[in-house]
């Protein structure tokens, strides 16, 4: 990436907050977050059919869905730290395919940013979802301040997913 003009980085996952990954994940590439603003990428939802064997299962990765919203912090990082931000989206969630998407800021401005999510599994999902990368996911989303009922939504999900699994794991004993 060329230019000097700040990139406009739609964080939505564990790069919201990623200290909070910092103690289950080694070689995180340190890397000063500026602050961010709140925002909605417009078109898009999560889905958890990526494997990220660091996090012992499947992880998030954003899809179009039209009418669908992910919310997230919008961060402006200088062109010469991209390459840093693109190792740590790797790194944390196994994240390596950058690719825009709309966003709308708290303002209501619209624009285009770039996000990194895994990439498509060639294959269908093996495994459970992992419940510790959810949780992890509901943490960093609540220490970046996204609106409560979201977090408390993240939350929900990392408990029924884990409550749905551990019923599955018992029914095979």
């Amino acid at each position: 990436m060329t230019g000097t003009s700040p990139l406009p980085w739609f964080a939505f996952s564990l790069s919201l907050a990623p200290e909070v990954a910092r103690e289950r994940l080694r070689n995180m590439p340190v890397l000063d977050l500026p602050d961010g603003e709140l925002a909605e990428a417009l078109d898009v939802t999560l889905v958890y059919d990526a494997q990220a064997p660091d996090w012992g299962g499947r992880v998030a990765r954003l899809v179009d869905a039209p009418g669908r919203r992910v919310m997230g912090l919008l961060r402006r990082m200088p062109p010469p730290v991209w390459p840093l931000v693109a190792r740590l989206e790797a790194t944390l969630s196994q994240a390596a395919e950058e690719r825009a998407v709309r966003v709308r800021t708290a303002t209501g401005a619209v624009l285009s940013a770039r996000t990194f999510t895994p990439a498509d599994p060639r294959l269908a999902p093996q495994g459970p979802i992992s419940v510790e990368f959810l949780v992890a996911h509901a943490r960093a989303a609540e220490r970046a301040a996204l609106p409560a009922a979201y977090v408390e939504r993240l939350q929900a999900e990392a408990h029924l997913v884990q409550k749905v699994q551990q019923a599955q794991a018992q029914r095979v004993r």
